[in-house]
């Protein structure tokens, strides 16, 4: 049995807990068709590394286990669905909405890329649609309300096979990430829930910015709170380095 952990940012981010394609690859390279567990309490990410990581699970011989323990959100969550078995904390959540980037350009750059997110939030909503059973246009409102699920409203709507009690993980998640989100819980925003600095959230698009054929635009840099000290929510306990 191998253990695998997805506790950061999913996809190029600047912290040693952040989780990219490639380093999910070679950690199932590695496990060599054993059992994995993957343990996930993530903000999300970038979604070309997320389905990257989604088909690898899905393609993977040995058998797969996704446990939810504080927070599966945006990229973290479709990502997360693809393992053989999906089970979720009684304490965490669960968050489906739209993906996001920053464009910059003329009427018809800005176009383009309105165009680009529909075909993008499409595969998502395959990915949903898929574990659940639920059809594309039930699962497209869900994204567009940013739908926050309990452990028990998750399992009901089908994204997660059952619930597991365990010791409650924070679900930790970066401010700027929170205040960004419409409908985030009031508790993931009180002080123990909340990661000062750059956490496990997502602190930049979902999709990289886009400009004139998709060059990156200054909007588009990941915010960063403090060059001093960090804090990062690991397995559950704060870490401040």
């Amino acid at each position: 049995m191998r253990d695998i952990n997805v506790y950061g940012f999913i996809g190029d981010g600047w912290d040693e807990t952040d989780m990219t394609a490639t380093k999910f690859a070679n950690e199932l390279k590695e496990a060599n068709g054993e059992a994995v567990t993957i343990h996930v309490n993530s903000g999300g990410g970038d979604v070309f590394d997320a389905n990257t990581m989604a088909e690898l699970l899905r393609a993977y011989q040995g058998e797969s286990t996704c446990i939810i323990e504080g927070l599966a959100a945006s990229a973290a969550s479709y990502f997360a669905l693809t393992a053989d078995k999906v089970v979720i904390g009684d304490s965490a959540l669960m968050m489906i909405h739209n993906p996001y980037s920053f464009s910059g350009g003329t009427a018809e750059d800005l176009r383009k890329t309105a165009d680009f997110l529909d075909k993008v939030k499409s595969t998502i909503v395959n990915q949903y649609v898929r574990k659940t059973g639920k059809d594309e246009g039930a699962i497209s409102d869900l994204m567009d309300a940013e739908t926050w699920f309990t452990a028990k409203e998750a399992v009901e709507n089908g994204f997660c096979d059952s619930i597991v009690d365990m010791e409650p993980v924070a679900a930790c998640i970066d401010p700027e990430q929170a205040k960004r989100f419409k409908n985030a819980p009031k508790d993931l925003l009180d002080t123990h829930a909340v990661v000062d600095g750059n956490g496990a959230g997502e602190t930049e698009p979902t999709i990289p910015g886009s400009n004139n054929g998709g060059k990156a635009v200054s909007g588009a840099d990941k915010v960063e709170t403090g060059a001093v000290s960090k804090t990062v929510c690991v397995n559950g306990k704060f870490l401040t380095y």
